[in-house]
């Protein structure tokens, strides 16, 4: 590999340090008091818990922006973007793969955990993630990560949106309710996709009961045996509730 395709690696690698750097940052800083009152006490800004992830963020930054200015020197920043703009083919699916790994655990950690019902979110995630990689076919693949990409995207919006709002008012488990019906959207439209395949058609259906039996397994384990509080406690988590009153009664 010659010096400028490393460089073009370094510059997108010192992209990424930066805006971690920067997300550290923000984060500690709205969501970490640097000063507060503990037991009466008035605490300082420099002896804030949220001191030291700042400290790191500012670090990762400043060896962003050295790793960058050599990438920029060095001719990568160039090719990076000349790849970029000029380039029509599309992703390889070693790449694709990579970005599949990505949206669905970055999707699964910011996006549905902190507002969907636990369960479903980990049933989602199972069935997206198993399915991408299980059935093992670049065409799939492709067609699999666009779906759950949209999906992904639509719920985004709705949140940022505040959409979300109005529709709990009038039902609590609306947005759960949505995310269970774009799971079986996902899973008809990889069954459709598969049809005629006996091979991949019994992954198919490998695959959703290696997503439900962990999730029926796992989840009521921490939440009744072990006494975890999860997440988000919606609609399915609820069901559960009323199906261990109704045996216990």
């Amino acid at each position: 590999m010659d010096k400028v395709e490393l460089r073009k690696k370094d510059f997108v690698t010192s992209l990424i340090l930066i805006a971690f750097g920067l997300f550290m940052i923000v984060y500690s800083i709205t969501s970490i008091p640097m000063k507060d009152s503990w037991g009466g006490v008035m605490n300082v800004w420099y002896v804030s818990p949220g001191l030291f992830p700042v400290c790191i963020g500012g670090l990762i930054i400043l060896m962003g922006i050295v790793l960058c200015r050599r990438a920029i020197q060095d001719g990568g920043a160039r090719r990076f973007m000349e790849e970029l703009f000029h380039r029509k083919r599309e992703p390889s699916d070693k790449t694709l793969r990579f970005l599949g790994i990505l949206l669905v655990i970055v999707a699964y950690v910011y996006l549905y955990i902190p507002r969907i019902d636990y369960f479903l979110s980990t049933l989602l995630t199972l069935a997206v993630f198993i399915t991408l990689f299980y059935l093992d076919r670049p065409d799939l693949l492709k067609k699999l990560f666009k779906v759950y990409l949209f999906g992904c995207l639509l719920f985004f919006v709705i949140f940022l949106a505040r959409i979300d709002r109005p529709l709990t008012e009038g039902f609590s488990y609306a947005m759960d309710l949505l995310v269970f019906l774009f799971l079986l959207v996902y899973l008809a439209y990889c069954r459709i996709l598969i049809q005629g395949d006996e091979k991949l058609e019994r992954k198919w259906r490998l695959s959703i009961w290696m997503s439900i039996i962990p999730s029926l397994v796992l989840i009521p384990s921490f939440k009744y045996l072990l006494l975890v509080p999860l997440p988000v406690e919606g609609g399915a988590i609820e069901l559960m509730n009323l199906l261990r009153y109704a045996f216990r009664s």
